[in-house]
């Protein structure tokens, strides 16, 4: 199982335009803050690494890194089981 916070210090790490001591809001558009389908592959490799689970095809999609919310969604169900 994977908490907000610690998606919140992966994405601060990914993504530099975030300010370091705000809470980052789970309906954040990540898109405003520089991800891209670029980076949202390398997002999505480092949170393989790091959390030891791979993406189901379904969830390689724009709605799953659309917010850290859609994110964290997704990633709670992979660590969950």
């Amino acid at each position: 199982m994977i908490t907000y916070e610690s998606l919140e210090q992966i994405l601060r790490a990914q993504l530099p335009a975030l300010e370091n001591e705000d809470p980052v809001p789970k309906d954040l558009q990540l898109a405003t803050v520089g991800l891209d389908s670029v980076g949202s592959v390398v997002l999505m490799d480092t949170l393989e690494d790091i959390l030891g689970v791979t993406f189901p095809d379904e969830d390689i999609a724009p709605a799953t890194f659309d917010t850290p919310g859609s994110l964290w969604a997704v990633l709670d169900r992979l660590t969950s089981g």
